[in-house]
C-alpha cells in the first residue's frame, strides 16, 4: 500500500479552512468583500453570540445565477480570475475562490441570491461543505448569506475562540475597516439586535472616520490632502502631534480598497511624525493607498492582510510626503511667550505663595520678571548657617500648621511644598533655630492629589510622604546626602562625603510608587467630581471589558459608556485623571500582549500606572522636594532600579572626580 495518499476533498477544505477562517471575523471579512466586489451600495452585518451560533451579510449586488450560486462553493472557483496576467494586476478583494469552500466545510450555510432582472432567486442550504437543498425562492435583489454554528464539526477549534463580547468586536473592525476604505457604500452593523455601527455611504471619508475614531480623536484630525506622486496617491487623515497614543492600534492603512498590515506604512508615518511627538507615542491615521495594480503583489496570504510593493522606496517616499505637507500646513501650534516668572510648575508652590501673601519687617519679597520664582532677601545683620535650600526659608514652628507623621512604609512622594495657612502671620525673623527644635521638625507635604485639608473642622490630610530627620542634623545637614542641584530638570544631584549621587527623579519615584501600589492590599483611589469619558478603540473596549475586574484591582472604577467608551468615576489616587485614556490603552495592550500567568501580569500593569502616575522628567521640582526624594531613595535599598530594569542612582567618587582633575596619581 502506498504511504503517500492524495487527501479527500473534505479534509483539503478542512485544512484551506484552518487557513482562511478563524473566528468569525473572518467569514465575516471574506463574505463583506465578496459584496463589495459584487458592486452593493448597502452592506449589513448582523451576529448574535459574537458571530459564533449566527452571522448575516446582506447586500444589494449583482447576485448569482442558478447555475452560478453552487459553484461558488466549491474550492478555486471564482469570477474574478481567468489568466495568470489577471493574476499579476488584481483588482478585486477576492479572488482565490477559497472562502466559501472554506467557510461551507466547517459551518451551515443558507444562501439567497438572486439577480434585478429576474422574477424569483434561489435557496442552498449546505452543511460541512455538503449542498442540501437548492430551489427557487422570493429574496431582495442582490445576496444574503446566513452562517450558522461556525465549527460545529470541528470543535476543537472552539477552544480557540474568546468571549462572545470579544469575537463580536472583532466583527465590528471589519465592518469599521470596509467602511472606511468605501465611503461611498452605506455599512450597518447589528449585534445582538442593536445596531452599533452605521455610515451613511455618502462618498465623504470623515464621515467613517468620525464613526470609527469618535468625536475626541476627530476633533484632533488632520486632513491629507490628495497627494501624488510616482504613480502613487495618498489621502485621509492623520492625527494631530499633541493627540498621539501609545500604541500603533488605530494605525489603519488601506492599499487599494483592502485594509492591509504594512511595518512599511507604518515606518513612512511615524517618519513624518519625527520630532514632533516623544518616544512612545504613535500618530492614529486612516490612509488611502492607490497605486498601479501591477506594483502591489496581495497573493502573500490567504487572510490577504499583507503585501508586497515592488517600489517600496516610491511607496514610503509618497507617504511620508503627504503625511508631511499635511502637517506642515496645519503647523499653526501658538507660541506662547511667558516671563520668566511666569514659568512655574503646573501646580503652585504653597510655600511660594506664603511668601507673597505675608508682611514681613525683616525680609523684603523681590518680585521681578527676570527671576523664575519670588525670593526671599535676607538682611545682612541676619546670617543663616547651614541653608541649604535656596528660595526657601525656615518657618519658626509656632508659624507652621501641625504636620502628621506618615506610616513609614508609605513609599509614596508628592511633589508639593508644605501647605501653609492662608492667613498672613508675623514672621519675626529669619534667625538660626536652637538645634534642639530642629531635632523635632519632620520634612512633610501636606499635598495629596487633590485631597484638600478641612481647616475648620480641624481635619488634616495625611502626608503621602515624609522624611523623618535624624536627631544628630539640622535642617542644613540631610541624614544621608545634601542636595546641591539638579541637571536637565531630571537628574538629581547631591553630595555625601564620598563623593557625588546623580538620581533619577521619574525613575527613583516611579520605583517608590511601583513598590508601594505592589504591597497594597487594596490600591486607594481618588473619586472624581465628574466621570471622565474614556474613548478607546474596538479593539481595547473588549479587552478592558473582558477583564474588568483586573483593571477595577488597578484602582479604578469603570462604567461602558455607549459601543467603545469607558465612564471613568475613579482613578488611582496618585494618577492624573487627563491620562486616564493613555493609561488604559497602554493597559489593554498590555493585557492583549501578556499571557503570563495573572500576579505577573498584575505586576506588569501597576507598572504601568506607577509610570505614568510619577513625576516625569523636565517637570519644575523644588529643593525640599528633592532632599525628601533622595532622603528616601538613600535610604530604602529596595529602590535600586525602576520597574524598567534602569538604574535609580550613580555615583561618582570624590577620588574618580579627583582624577579626572589630575589630582590624584593615575
Amino acid at each position: 500500500m502506498a504511504v503517500i495518499q492524495e487527501l479527500s476533498p473534505h479534509l483539503a477544505d478542512l485544512i484551506a479552512a484552518g487557513e482562511v477562517v478563524e473566528r468569525p471575523a473572518s467569514v465575516a471579512k471574506e463574505l463583506v468583500e465578496n459584496a463589495i466586489d459584487a458592486g452593493a451600495t448597502r452592506i449589513q452585518v448582523e451576529i448574535e453570540n459574537g458571530g459564533i451560533t449566527y452571522l448575516r451579510i446582506m447586500d444589494n449586488g449583482c447576485g448569482m445565477t442558478p447555475e452560478d450560486a453552487p459553484v461558488a462553493f466549491r474550492r478555486h472557483a471564482t469570477s474574478k480570475l481567468r489568466t495568470e496576467e489577471d493574476l499579476a494586476a488584481i483588482g478585486t478583494l477576492g479572488f482565490r475562490g477559497e472562502a466559501l469552500a472554506a467557510i461551507a466545510s466547517v459551518t451551515q450555510i443558507d444562501l439567497f441570491t438572486k439577480q434585478k432582472n429576474v422574477l424569483v432567486g434561489q435557496h442552498l442550504h449546505l452543511e460541512a461543505g455538503e449542498l442540501q437543498v437548492q430551489e427557487e425562492a422570493g429574496c431582495p435583489d442582490g445576496t444574503t448569506i446566513i452562517i450558522k454554528d461556525l465549527f460545529f464539526n470541528t470543535p476543537a477549534r472552539m477552544k480557540f475562540l474568546k468571549k462572545d463580547f470579544t469575537e463580536a468586536g472583532y466583527v465590528v473592525g471589519v465592518v469599521q475597516h470596509a467602511a472606511i476604505s468605501h465611503p461611498e457604500i452605506a455599512f450597518t452593523m447589528i449585534r445582538d439586535g442593536k445596531q452599533v455601527f452605521s455610515s451613511s455611504g455618502d462618498g465623504k471619508l470623515m464621515t467613517p472616520v468620525f464613526g470609527v475614531f469618535g468625536r475626541e480623536i476627530t476633533a484632533n484630525m488632520i486632513e491629507v490632502e490628495p497627494f501624488e506622486r510616482d504613480a502613487i496617491t495618498v489621502q485621509g487623515y492623520i492625527t494631530k502631534p499633541h493627540c498621539c497614543r501609545p500604541n500603533r492600534s488605530m494605525q489603519h492603512f488601506f492599499v487599494n480598497g483592502r485594509y492591509i498590515k504594512s511595518k512599511l506604512l507604518q515606518a513612512a508615518l511615524e517618519e513624518a511624525f519625527r520630532n514632533k511627538i516623544i518616544t512612545g507615542k504613535y500618530p492614529s491615521c486612516a490612509l488611502l493607498i492607490g497605486l498601479p495594480l501591477n506594483l502591489v503583489d496581495v497573493n502573500v496570504h490567504p487572510a490577504k492582510t499583507e503585501v508586497k510593493f515592488a517600489q517600496e522606496k516610491n511607496v514610503f517616499g509618497a507617504v511620508y510626503s503627504a503625511c508631511k505637507n499635511a502637517l506642515e500646513r496645519n503647523d499653526n501650534t501658538p507660541v506662547l511667550k511667558l516671563s520668566e516668572s511666569k514659568k512655574a510648575a503646573p501646580k503652585e508652590d504653597n510655600l511660594t505663595h506664603m511668601q507673597q501673601r505675608m508682611e514681613v519687617t525683616d525680609i523684603s519679597i523681590q518680585s521681578s520678571t527676570e527671576v523664575e520664582r519670588p525670593k526671599a532677601r535676607i538682611q545682612e545683620n541676619q546670617p543663616i548657617e547651614q541653608l541649604f535650600l535656596p528660595k526657601k526659608l525656615s518657618v519658626p514652628p509656632k508659624f507652621r500648621p501641625p504636620i502628621i507623621d506618615c506610616d513609614e512604609e508609605d513609599d509614596s512622594l508628592s511633589f508639593a511644598s508644605t501647605e501653609i495657612a492662608d492667613e498672613p502671620q508675623h514672621l519675626c525673623g529669619v534667625q538660626k533655630m536652637p538645634q534642639t527644635a530642629m531635632q523635632k521638625e519632620t520634612v512633610a507635604s501636606a499635598y495629596d492629589d487633590g485631597e484638600a485639608e478641612n481647616k475648620g473642622s480641624g481635619e488634616k490630610t495625611e502626608p503621602r510622604f515624609s522624611a523623618p530627620l535624624a536627631s544628630q542634623n539640622t535642617i542644613g545637614t540631610p541624614p544621608h546626602a545634601r542636595v546641591i542641584g539638579e541637571a536637565f530638570q531630571t537628574y538629581l544631584i547631591a553630595e555625601d562625603s564620598d563623593g557625588l549621587i546623580l538620581l533619577d527623579k521619574h525613575a527613583a519615584h516611579e520605583r517608590m510608587l511601583f513598590n508601594r501600589l505592589r504591597a497594597a492590599t487594596d490600591i486607594p483611589q481618588q473619586q472624581l467630581l465628574t466621570p471622565h469619558i474614556a474613548e478607546m478603540s474596538v479593539t481595547e473596549f473588549q479587552i478592558l471589558k473582558d477583564s474588568m475586574k483586573m483593571v477595577q484591582s488597578l484602582g479604578f472604577d469603570l462604567e461602558i459608556f455607549g459601543e467603545s467608551s469607558f465612564a471613568v468615576r475613579a482613578v488611582p489616587a496618585y494618577l492624573d485623571a487627563g491620562d486616564v485614556a493613555e493609561v488604559l490603552s497602554e493597559i489593554a495592550e498590555k493585557i492583549s500582549s501578556n499571557r503570563a500567568p495573572t500576579p505577573d501580569r498584575l505586576d506588569d500593569l501597576i507598572h504601568t500606572v506607577a509610570c505614568k502616575a510619577a513625576i516625569k522628567a523636565g517637570k519644575s521640582t523644588t529643593q525640599m522636594e528633592l532632599q525628601q526624594l533622595c532622603d528616601r531613595v538613600l535610604g530604602d535599598p529596595e529602590i535600586s532600579c525602576c520597574p524598567h530594569g534602569r538604574p535609580v542612582t550613580v555615583r561618582l567618587t570624590k577620588y574618580e572626580i579627583d582624577k579626572l582633575f589630575k589630582r590624584v596619581n593615575q
